[in-house]
């Protein structure tokens, strides 16, 4: 795919976690087209606060997009699928998505040493 960069990203919910995963994916689908690879979806401990269980995916994709566009586009889709503020602070997490990877470049260093991020990573096409 000339001109198109790997991205990886992570997407976890702890309140309405599956329907929040679907819309995110919906969302994500819209924006990145065809060329979209969810992986299984994991349901994990929450890390560093008190909450429900996360429900978290992985997606592989290529994308023309500068990064600074991508990081601004996936905060809109966590605000689409009910993320707010204030219950971010009562640890309610509707949607979180995270670059991992963005072509070569690595973000969330701490992410990839955890344990769900690693098995998923198993199916990952490029």
């Amino acid at each position: 795919m000339t001109g198109k960069k790997k991205l990886i990203l992570s997407l976890g919910s702890n309140c309405d976690q599956e329907q929040s995963l679907a819309t995110a994916k919906i969302k994500l689908r819209d924006m990145f087209g065809p060329d979209l690879m969810f992986s299984e979806s994991v349901w994990t401990a929450p890390i560093g606060i008190e909450s429900c269980k996360f429900l978290n995916c992985l997606v592989f994709t290529h994308t023309s997009h500068k990064l600074e566009y991508i990081i601004k586009a996936m905060k809109h889709i966590e605000r689409t699928c009910g993320n707010r503020k204030r219950a971010r602070t009562n640890n309610i997490v509707k949607m979180d998505i995270d670059v991992l990877k963005y072509d070569e470049l690595i973000l969330h260093e701490k992410d990839w040493s955890r344990n769900y991020i690693m098995e998923l990573m198993k199916e990952c096409p490029f």
